[in-house]
């Protein structure tokens, strides 16, 4: 298995993420070839999802639902997104609904990750590179 990390170097905080790319193979090799990536993160309800990056993928098995941890690249706006609660458009609490579908490419392994993105602003840089 391959591990990111997510540097918020803002907060003196690192989050582990697991790759699995047995739903999104292309995208996930996308991602790593693209690494190291350094980005401003927005916040979307409790979605966290980077600005523009350099990585291009195409849709790769599209989820419109996703769950609690997953981290998945969105095609529309060639972002990864963290997903640790609900966004503004989902209705169940376990289900997480993306504001479009994405390639679902791992997980958040990071077990105090919910207390660390919690505190996450608009406009913070990260730094996101192979482990």
């Amino acid at each position: 298995m391959i591990n990111l990390s997510v540097d918020f170097t803002e907060l003196n905080q690192t989050l582990l993420i697991e790759i699995d790319d047995s739903k999104s193979p292309k995208t996930a090799r996308a991602i790593l070839d693209s690494l190291p990536v350094k980005v401003k993160i927005n916040r979307w309800g409790d979605e966290l999802y980077t600005d523009k990056t350099p990585i291009l993928g195409e849709e790769e098995n599209p989820q419109s639902v996703v769950y609690l941890s997953d981290v998945a690249y969105w095609p529309e706006g060639n972002a990864i997104c963290l997903f640790f609660g609900p966004t503004p458009i989902s209705k169940e609490p376990n289900k997480l609904v993306p504001y479009s579908p994405v390639n679902v490419i791992g997980k958040i392994i990071t077990p105090s990750a919910h207390d660390i993105l919690n505190k996450v602003k608009d406009s913070t840089t990260v730094l996101i590179k192979a482990q």
